[in-house]
């Protein structure tokens, strides 16, 4: 599974408290997300959350990996929000029909600002 996937899933589960809302939020089941988890723990080598059957609490390593994470998955939206601006900018040709009186003096100034 993808890093990001698991950072995602791990900061809903810190934001919700309960990973089986978290798994719903992310359309995935609780094993799913409680594997996610897993894997990023593994990979920094801490707990990130502290476990029972009825409770699931941020450690001091997990507070402090949210901060980090929540800034660079805001960061990552942001960037895909950039990209997709400029994707998704109107493009091609426009046909204007207007009374030439209103082409000369408010359309015609404003076309070089559009190519």
């Amino acid at each position: 599974m993808s890093y990001i996937e698991n950072v995602k899933t791990f900061v809903r589960v810190y934001e919700l408290g309960n990973m089986s809302a978290a798994a719903r939020d992310q359309r995935i089941s609780p094993a799913v997300a409680s594997a996610r988890i897993s894997q990023l723990e593994d990979h920094l080598g801490v707990r990130l959350f502290q476990r029972t059957t009825r409770n699931l609490t941020p450690t001091e390593q997990g507070r402090l990996f949210y901060t980090g994470a929540k800034r660079v998955l805001e960061t990552i939206d942001e960037a895909e929000a950039n990209v997709q601006d400029i994707t998704q900018s109107p493009r091609g040709s426009l046909y204007i029909a207007a009374p030439l009186g209103i082409g000369r003096r408010l359309v015609a100034p404003a076309v070089p600002q559009f190519k």
